[in-house]
Protein backbone atom coordinates (compact mmCIF):
# COMPACT_ATOMS: atom_id res chain seq x y z
CA UNK A 1 0.00 0.00 0.00
CA UNK A 2 1.42 3.47 -1.05
CA UNK A 3 -0.39 6.43 0.06
CA UNK A 4 0.12 10.16 -1.36
CA UNK A 5 -0.68 13.77 0.11
CA UNK A 6 1.41 15.46 -3.17
CA UNK A 7 -1.36 16.38 -5.49
CA UNK A 8 -3.68 19.41 -5.57
CA UNK A 9 -5.28 19.50 -2.71
CA UNK A 10 -3.84 16.51 -0.62
CA UNK A 11 -3.91 16.62 3.02
CA UNK A 12 -2.97 13.87 4.96
CA UNK A 13 0.36 12.95 7.34
CA UNK A 14 1.19 8.88 7.55
CA UNK A 15 1.88 8.04 11.03
CA UNK A 16 2.77 4.39 10.87
CA UNK A 17 1.99 1.16 8.74
CA UNK A 18 0.73 -1.27 10.47
CA UNK A 19 0.34 -3.75 7.86
CA UNK A 20 0.00 -4.65 3.79
CA UNK A 21 -3.79 -3.53 4.30
CA UNK A 22 -3.91 -1.27 6.88
CA UNK A 23 -2.27 2.26 8.17
CA UNK A 24 -2.49 5.08 10.50
CA UNK A 25 -2.88 8.11 9.28
CA UNK A 26 -3.42 12.05 10.98
CA UNK A 27 -5.51 15.29 9.94
CA UNK A 28 -2.72 17.67 8.97
CA UNK A 29 -3.44 21.50 10.11
CA UNK A 30 -4.17 23.72 7.63
CA UNK A 31 -0.71 25.67 6.64
CA UNK A 32 -0.86 28.55 8.79
CA UNK A 33 -3.51 28.17 10.91
CA UNK A 34 -4.06 25.48 14.40
CA UNK A 35 -7.33 23.75 12.62
CA UNK A 36 -7.27 20.25 11.26
CA UNK A 37 -10.37 18.89 9.36
CA UNK A 38 -9.86 18.40 5.65
CA UNK A 39 -8.31 15.44 4.20
CA UNK A 40 -7.13 14.11 0.84
CA UNK A 41 -4.81 11.21 -0.62
CA UNK A 42 -4.08 8.80 -3.22
CA UNK A 43 -3.55 5.62 -2.59
CA UNK A 44 -2.24 2.49 -4.73
CA UNK A 45 -3.03 -0.84 -3.40
CA UNK A 46 -4.27 -4.30 -4.75
CA UNK A 47 -7.63 -4.29 -6.84
CA UNK A 48 -9.95 -5.72 -4.48
CA UNK A 49 -7.72 -6.37 -1.67
CA UNK A 50 -9.49 -4.48 1.71
CA UNK A 51 -7.55 -1.48 3.04
CA UNK A 52 -8.27 -0.13 6.15
CA UNK A 53 -6.86 3.69 6.37
CA UNK A 54 -7.58 4.84 10.67
CA UNK A 55 -7.20 8.70 11.38
CA UNK A 56 -5.77 8.19 14.74
CA UNK A 57 -6.38 12.30 15.63
CA UNK A 58 -9.90 12.79 13.94
CA UNK A 59 -11.22 13.47 17.77
CA UNK A 60 -8.86 16.92 17.09
CA UNK A 61 -11.08 17.76 14.22
CA UNK A 62 -11.98 21.82 14.41
CA UNK A 63 -15.57 20.03 14.77
CA UNK A 64 -15.38 16.31 15.75
CA UNK A 65 -19.25 15.68 15.70
CA UNK A 66 -18.90 16.17 12.33
CA UNK A 67 -18.10 12.33 12.38
CA UNK A 68 -21.64 10.96 13.39
CA UNK A 69 -22.82 9.28 10.86
CA UNK A 70 -20.15 10.15 8.32
CA UNK A 71 -19.45 8.16 5.28
CA UNK A 72 -15.70 9.00 3.79
CA UNK A 73 -15.49 9.60 -0.20
CA UNK A 74 -13.61 7.94 -2.91
CA UNK A 75 -13.29 7.97 -6.15
CA UNK A 76 -10.71 6.52 -8.66
CA UNK A 77 -10.57 9.57 -11.51
CA UNK A 78 -12.06 12.58 -9.18
CA UNK A 79 -15.10 13.05 -11.37
CA UNK A 80 -17.36 10.69 -10.19
CA UNK A 81 -17.57 9.89 -6.14
CA UNK A 82 -18.97 7.30 -3.49
CA UNK A 83 -19.10 6.80 -0.32
CA UNK A 84 -17.42 4.08 1.70
CA UNK A 85 -18.00 2.40 5.13
CA UNK A 86 -16.31 4.70 7.83
CA UNK A 87 -16.85 4.48 11.53
CA UNK A 88 -15.42 6.68 14.54
CA UNK A 89 -14.81 5.44 18.06
CA UNK A 90 -14.45 8.83 19.30
CA UNK A 91 -11.26 9.09 19.25
CA UNK A 92 -10.39 7.49 15.54
CA UNK A 93 -12.01 7.44 12.10
CA UNK A 94 -11.75 3.86 10.49
CA UNK A 95 -12.30 3.96 6.60
CA UNK A 96 -12.18 0.09 5.12
CA UNK A 97 -12.68 -0.16 1.16
CA UNK A 98 -11.85 -3.15 -1.09
CA UNK A 99 -11.05 -0.91 -3.82
CA UNK A 100 -11.67 -1.88 -7.66
CA UNK A 101 -9.14 0.28 -9.19
CA UNK A 102 -5.52 0.27 -8.06
CA UNK A 103 -5.62 3.73 -8.21
CA UNK A 104 -8.40 5.48 -5.58
CA UNK A 105 -8.51 8.83 -4.16
CA UNK A 106 -10.41 9.50 -0.81
CA UNK A 107 -11.62 12.85 0.52
CA UNK A 108 -13.43 14.44 3.28
CA UNK A 109 -15.56 15.47 0.86
CA UNK A 110 -15.21 14.88 -2.82
CA UNK A 111 -12.22 16.95 -3.97
CA UNK A 112 -12.11 19.97 -6.61
CA UNK A 113 -8.92 20.20 -7.61
CA UNK A 114 -7.52 23.42 -9.18
CA UNK A 115 -7.24 21.23 -13.12
CA UNK A 116 -10.73 21.13 -12.57
CA UNK A 117 -11.63 24.76 -12.05
CA UNK A 118 -9.63 26.16 -14.70
CA UNK A 119 -11.77 23.73 -17.04
CA UNK A 120 -14.42 25.84 -15.71
CA UNK A 121 -13.15 28.92 -15.87
CA UNK A 122 -11.51 27.92 -19.57
CA UNK A 123 -15.49 26.68 -20.71
CA UNK A 124 -16.97 29.87 -19.62
CA UNK A 125 -14.42 32.22 -21.79
CA UNK A 126 -15.38 29.48 -24.34
CA UNK A 127 -19.33 30.98 -24.16
CA UNK A 128 -20.75 33.69 -26.03
CA UNK A 129 -22.74 34.86 -23.15
CA UNK A 130 -19.61 35.13 -20.56
CA UNK A 131 -16.51 37.67 -19.82
CA UNK A 132 -13.64 36.06 -17.27
CA UNK A 133 -12.19 39.18 -15.82
CA UNK A 134 -8.82 38.62 -13.02
CA UNK A 135 -9.91 41.01 -10.45
CA UNK A 136 -6.87 40.74 -8.28
CA UNK A 137 -4.97 38.38 -7.18
CA UNK A 138 -4.01 35.98 -4.00
CA UNK A 139 -1.27 35.75 -1.61
CA UNK A 140 0.28 33.54 -3.93
CA UNK A 141 -0.55 35.68 -7.13
CA UNK A 142 -3.39 33.19 -8.40
CA UNK A 143 -5.79 35.12 -10.07
CA UNK A 144 -9.10 35.79 -8.65
CA UNK A 145 -11.26 35.07 -11.57
CA UNK A 146 -14.70 36.26 -11.79
CA UNK A 147 -17.24 35.25 -14.49
CA UNK A 148 -19.83 37.16 -15.76
CA UNK A 149 -22.57 36.10 -17.79
CA UNK A 150 -25.29 38.47 -19.02
CA UNK A 151 -25.78 41.78 -20.90
CA UNK A 152 -23.93 44.42 -19.42
CA UNK A 153 -26.55 47.66 -19.31
CA UNK A 154 -30.16 48.44 -19.02
CA UNK A 155 -32.12 47.62 -16.07
CA UNK A 156 -30.66 44.04 -15.03
CA UNK A 157 -30.14 43.17 -11.53
CA UNK A 158 -26.68 42.27 -10.19
CA UNK A 159 -26.13 39.15 -9.11
CA UNK A 160 -23.18 38.25 -7.39
CA UNK A 161 -22.44 34.29 -6.41
CA UNK A 162 -19.10 33.43 -4.54
CA UNK A 163 -18.07 30.15 -3.01
CA UNK A 164 -14.63 28.47 -1.54
CA UNK A 165 -13.90 31.07 1.26
CA UNK A 166 -12.92 28.16 2.93
CA UNK A 167 -10.77 25.66 0.75
CA UNK A 168 -12.04 22.59 1.93
CA UNK A 169 -15.75 23.08 1.45
CA UNK A 170 -15.76 21.62 -1.92
CA UNK A 171 -19.41 21.28 -1.74
CA UNK A 172 -19.84 25.05 -3.26
CA UNK A 173 -17.38 24.69 -6.12
CA UNK A 174 -19.43 21.66 -7.83
CA UNK A 175 -22.40 23.68 -7.05
CA UNK A 176 -21.22 26.49 -9.07
CA UNK A 177 -20.41 23.90 -11.89
CA UNK A 178 -24.42 22.99 -12.41
CA UNK A 179 -25.53 26.77 -11.62
CA UNK A 180 -23.20 28.03 -14.69
CA UNK A 181 -23.65 24.70 -17.22
CA UNK A 182 -26.89 25.51 -16.94
CA UNK A 183 -27.01 30.00 -17.07
CA UNK A 184 -24.57 29.02 -20.55
CA UNK A 185 -26.52 26.74 -21.88
CA UNK A 186 -27.98 28.66 -25.00
CA UNK A 187 -30.88 25.98 -25.21
CA UNK A 188 -32.30 26.58 -21.51
CA UNK A 189 -35.09 29.05 -21.28
CA UNK A 190 -34.86 29.41 -17.90
CA UNK A 191 -31.45 30.72 -18.36
CA UNK A 192 -32.36 33.13 -21.21
CA UNK A 193 -35.40 34.46 -19.22
CA UNK A 194 -32.77 35.11 -16.17
CA UNK A 195 -30.56 36.63 -18.23
CA UNK A 196 -33.03 39.39 -19.42
CA UNK A 197 -33.59 40.31 -16.10
CA UNK A 198 -30.29 39.94 -14.34
CA UNK A 199 -26.71 39.98 -15.09
CA UNK A 200 -24.54 37.48 -12.95
CA UNK A 201 -20.91 37.65 -11.70
CA UNK A 202 -19.34 34.66 -10.50
CA UNK A 203 -15.98 33.50 -8.17
CA UNK A 204 -15.80 29.92 -8.43
CA UNK A 205 -12.98 29.51 -5.88
CA UNK A 206 -12.24 32.56 -3.40
CA UNK A 207 -9.10 30.95 -1.92
CA UNK A 208 -7.35 29.22 -4.56
CA UNK A 209 -4.14 29.23 -3.26
CA UNK A 210 -5.63 27.38 0.23
CA UNK A 211 -7.37 24.40 -2.33
CA UNK A 212 -4.16 24.25 -3.77
CA UNK A 213 -2.18 23.34 -0.29
CA UNK A 214 -5.11 21.50 1.19
CA UNK A 215 -6.02 23.87 3.70
CA UNK A 216 -9.73 23.38 4.77
CA UNK A 217 -10.51 26.86 6.23
CA UNK A 218 -7.43 29.29 6.03
CA UNK A 219 -5.46 31.28 3.14
CA UNK A 220 -2.11 30.65 2.68
CA UNK A 221 -1.66 34.08 5.93
CA UNK A 222 -3.92 31.45 7.89
CA UNK A 223 -7.02 33.87 7.98
CA UNK A 224 -10.48 32.82 7.40
CA UNK A 225 -11.53 34.63 4.38
CA UNK A 226 -15.09 35.01 5.87
CA UNK A 227 -14.16 37.04 8.60
CA UNK A 228 -12.52 39.66 6.46
CA UNK A 229 -15.26 41.56 4.54
CA UNK A 230 -15.15 44.27 7.05
CA UNK A 231 -11.56 45.27 6.87
CA UNK A 232 -9.81 43.12 4.32
CA UNK A 233 -5.92 43.34 4.83
CA UNK A 234 -4.12 43.49 1.10
CA UNK A 235 -1.21 41.39 2.52
CA UNK A 236 -3.56 39.10 4.65
CA UNK A 237 -6.48 38.74 2.59
CA UNK A 238 -6.21 40.36 -0.91
CA UNK A 239 -9.17 38.22 -2.18
CA UNK A 240 -11.30 39.46 -0.11
CA UNK A 241 -10.09 42.60 -1.05
CA UNK A 242 -10.31 42.68 -4.53
CA UNK A 243 -13.66 40.72 -5.04
CA UNK A 244 -14.89 43.84 -2.56
CA UNK A 245 -13.53 46.33 -4.82
CA UNK A 246 -15.18 44.61 -7.70
CA UNK A 247 -18.42 44.98 -5.99
CA UNK A 248 -18.38 47.81 -5.44
CA UNK A 249 -17.62 49.12 -9.15
CA UNK A 250 -21.12 47.33 -10.09
CA UNK A 251 -23.30 47.07 -7.35
CA UNK A 252 -24.82 44.43 -5.38
CA UNK A 253 -28.85 43.65 -5.49
CA UNK A 254 -28.39 39.61 -4.17
CA UNK A 255 -25.64 37.73 -3.38
CA UNK A 256 -25.45 34.58 -2.39
CA UNK A 257 -22.26 32.64 -0.74
CA UNK A 258 -21.89 28.92 -0.88
CA UNK A 259 -20.03 27.06 1.96
CA UNK A 260 -19.57 23.96 3.60
CA UNK A 261 -21.37 22.73 7.39
CA UNK A 262 -19.63 19.82 8.86
CA UNK A 263 -22.12 19.10 11.28
CA UNK A 264 -25.75 19.78 9.39
CA UNK A 265 -27.94 16.62 7.59
CA UNK A 266 -29.31 19.10 5.26
CA UNK A 267 -28.20 21.99 3.86
CA UNK A 268 -30.27 25.40 4.97
CA UNK A 269 -29.41 29.29 5.25
CA UNK A 270 -28.45 31.82 7.07
CA UNK A 271 -29.63 35.28 6.72
CA UNK A 272 -28.47 38.95 8.09
CA UNK A 273 -31.45 39.56 10.85
CA UNK A 274 -28.47 40.68 13.21
CA UNK A 275 -27.54 43.43 10.88
CA UNK A 276 -28.16 46.94 12.19
CA UNK A 277 -30.22 48.40 9.00
CA UNK A 278 -31.93 44.56 8.01
CA UNK A 279 -35.57 45.45 7.02
CA UNK A 280 -38.42 43.58 6.87
CA UNK A 281 -38.17 43.48 2.92
CA UNK A 282 -35.01 41.73 3.64
CA UNK A 283 -36.66 39.39 5.76
CA UNK A 284 -39.59 38.48 3.22
CA UNK A 285 -37.03 37.90 0.17
CA UNK A 286 -35.00 35.57 2.77
CA UNK A 287 -38.06 33.90 3.42
CA UNK A 288 -39.51 33.89 -0.33
CA UNK A 289 -35.78 32.56 -1.33
CA UNK A 290 -35.63 29.81 1.24
CA UNK A 291 -39.12 28.30 1.16
CA UNK A 292 -38.68 28.07 -2.85
CA UNK A 293 -35.71 26.62 -2.68
CA UNK A 294 -37.18 24.02 -0.56
CA UNK A 295 -39.52 23.03 -3.09
CA UNK A 296 -37.31 22.49 -5.49
CA UNK A 297 -34.91 19.93 -3.98
CA UNK A 298 -35.60 17.97 -0.80
CA UNK A 299 -31.79 18.52 0.50
CA UNK A 300 -32.63 21.85 1.24
CA UNK A 301 -34.62 22.48 5.00
CA UNK A 302 -36.43 26.17 4.96
CA UNK A 303 -36.76 25.52 8.88
CA UNK A 304 -33.01 24.15 9.65
CA UNK A 305 -30.13 26.34 10.78
CA UNK A 306 -28.15 27.75 13.76
CA UNK A 307 -30.86 30.71 14.86
CA UNK A 308 -31.14 34.12 14.55
CA UNK A 309 -28.82 36.63 15.36
CA UNK A 310 -29.42 39.17 17.91
CA UNK A 311 -31.03 42.39 16.75
CA UNK A 312 -28.06 44.92 16.06
CA UNK A 313 -25.63 42.02 17.04
CA UNK A 314 -24.40 40.53 13.43
CA UNK A 315 -20.87 40.14 12.55
CA UNK A 316 -20.11 42.23 9.59
CA UNK A 317 -16.78 40.58 9.21
CA UNK A 318 -18.92 37.90 8.01
CA UNK A 319 -19.53 38.44 4.01
CA UNK A 320 -22.95 38.60 3.56
CA UNK A 321 -23.85 40.02 6.98
CA UNK A 322 -21.51 42.83 5.33
CA UNK A 323 -22.87 42.70 1.61
CA UNK A 324 -26.10 42.77 3.16
CA UNK A 325 -25.46 45.78 5.36
CA UNK A 326 -23.62 48.07 2.87
CA UNK A 327 -25.84 47.42 -0.02
CA UNK A 328 -29.51 46.92 1.40
CA UNK A 329 -29.77 43.91 -0.34
CA UNK A 330 -31.04 39.96 -0.91
CA UNK A 331 -28.19 38.50 1.19
CA UNK A 332 -27.74 34.80 2.31
CA UNK A 333 -24.81 32.21 3.03
CA UNK A 334 -26.23 28.78 1.68
CA UNK A 335 -24.83 25.94 4.00
CA UNK A 336 -23.82 22.31 2.38
CA UNK A 337 -23.60 19.12 4.55
CA UNK A 338 -20.96 16.99 4.04
CA UNK A 339 -22.26 13.69 5.45
CA UNK A 340 -25.05 11.59 4.74
CA UNK A 341 -27.95 13.34 6.10
CA UNK A 342 -30.94 11.58 8.30
CA UNK A 343 -34.34 11.30 7.25
CA UNK A 344 -36.55 14.07 5.97
CA UNK A 345 -38.42 15.92 8.27
CA UNK A 346 -41.68 15.94 6.07
CA UNK A 347 -41.20 13.77 3.14
CA UNK A 348 -39.58 10.74 4.39
CA UNK A 349 -36.17 9.11 2.82
CA UNK A 350 -32.84 8.77 3.18
CA UNK A 351 -30.61 11.75 2.59
CA UNK A 352 -27.00 11.62 1.38
CA UNK A 353 -25.20 14.64 -0.32
CA UNK A 354 -22.90 13.83 -2.94
CA UNK A 355 -21.63 16.34 -5.99
CA UNK A 356 -24.72 15.45 -7.89
CA UNK A 357 -26.42 16.43 -5.56
CA UNK A 358 -24.65 20.06 -5.37
CA UNK A 359 -24.88 20.68 -9.02
CA UNK A 360 -28.30 19.85 -9.20
CA UNK A 361 -29.04 22.25 -6.30
CA UNK A 362 -27.24 24.81 -8.31
CA UNK A 363 -29.21 24.17 -11.43
CA UNK A 364 -32.76 24.76 -9.22
CA UNK A 365 -30.83 27.75 -7.30
CA UNK A 366 -31.29 29.74 -10.72
CA UNK A 367 -34.96 28.80 -10.49
CA UNK A 368 -35.18 30.27 -7.44
CA UNK A 369 -33.13 33.54 -8.06
CA UNK A 370 -35.82 33.81 -10.85
CA UNK A 371 -38.79 33.94 -8.72
CA UNK A 372 -37.45 36.95 -6.87
CA UNK A 373 -34.93 38.80 -8.79
CA UNK A 374 -37.94 41.43 -10.11
CA UNK A 375 -38.65 41.73 -6.21
CA UNK A 376 -35.39 42.37 -4.92
CA UNK A 377 -35.55 46.17 -4.83
CA UNK A 378 -39.42 46.45 -4.85
CA UNK A 379 -40.87 48.00 -1.97
CA UNK A 380 -44.02 46.14 -2.44
CA UNK A 381 -42.41 42.66 -1.12
CA UNK A 382 -44.60 42.91 2.06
Amino acid sequence: MEISADICGGSIQVVQVLSKSAVEIALRKDSAADLKQWFHWKARAPRGAPAEYRIVNANEAGTPQCWENYQALASYDRARWFRVPTTFDGRTLVIRHAPAQKVVYYAYFAAYPMERHRALVARAEGSRRARVTSVGKSLEQQPIDVIEVGKVGGPRRKVWIITRQHAGETQGAWLVEGLLGRLLDERDGLADALLDRAIFYIVPNMNPDGSARGNFRTNVAGRDLNREWSDPGEQTSPEVACVKRAMHETGVDLFLDFHGEEAAPCAFAIGCEGNPSYSARQRELERRFCMDLASRDRHFWPDYGYGPDDPGKGDLRIGNNFIGEEFDCLSITVELPFKEGGLHPVHGGALSFSPDVAMHLGRVSLETIGSVIDEVRGENVL
